[in-house]
This record gives structure tokens, sequence and C-alpha cells, in this order.
């Protein structure tokens, strides 16, 4: 079922938070009566909701809140949310979760958006 929904020339994504995951069956009351019962909804999973959410924050930075240094971390934060999802199963998620959670520790220290809480810090 879920391939066929992603076959349809008419998605839309939306995203909804702070409600629980049992929100799945109010909502796909609505959408079944809002597109007369052809329309469908599938819940991503949680790997997959993570690399979603990265770029969601990263779209939705202003250009003063990156630099190229801090971009590019982000970039790969992304692609090794990517991976993680796609090695999911496999011997490899641990590692590449620990090296995702390492860029991460670099992006914050390069990042604009916390340069200004680095700095409180410094001075405390």
């Amino acid at each position: 079922m879920a391939s066929a929904i992603f076959d349809r020339d008419d998605l839309s994504v939306y995203v909804v938070a702070g409600v629980p995951r049992s929100f799945k069956s109010t909502l796909v009351e609505a959408v079944s009566d809002a597109s007369d019962g052809s329309g469908d909804v599938h819940l991503v999973k949680d790997e997959l909701a993570d690399w979603f959410q990265a770029k969601l924050r990263e779209d939705s930075r202003r250009s003063h809140e990156r630099t190229p240094a801090s971009a590019a971390l982000w970039r790969a934060y992304r692609a090794l949310s990517a991976a993680r999802y796609h090695l999911r199963h496999g011997d490899l998620e641990e590692q590449v979760r620990e090296l995702r959670s390492e860029i991460e520790e670099l992006w914050t220290l390069v990042s604009p958006l916390t340069e200004s809480e680095s700095g409180e810090a410094a001075a405390d």
C-alpha cells in the first residue's frame, strides 16, 4: 500500500506535531471525508522523520544564520540521517549514528545559531 501512495500525482505532504501516533485514525477519517474516500494517509518511520526534520530545519534557516562550514556540516548530517535510514537493519547503523552525532556536535560549534549561546557560556 505504501508504494502505491507515492506513485500518485496528487500527493501532498503535511507535517503534524504534538499529536500521539493514535491521531492517525482521526486523520484517516478526515482525509477520507475530504477526498470522498479516494485519499490515503501514510505515517513515515521514525528514521525517515528524523531525516525530514533535519531537512526542514536547514531549509527554514535564513542566509545570515548559515556559514559555508555550518551549511556543509548540516548537509553531512542530513546525508548521514538518510544513510542511517537505509542501514537501519544492518551492522553499520550504530557507527553511522555515532558519526552523525559527531557531525552534529561540530555543527553546534560552528553554527551562527549557537555562537551567541557559546559566547555567553564562555563568559560565565
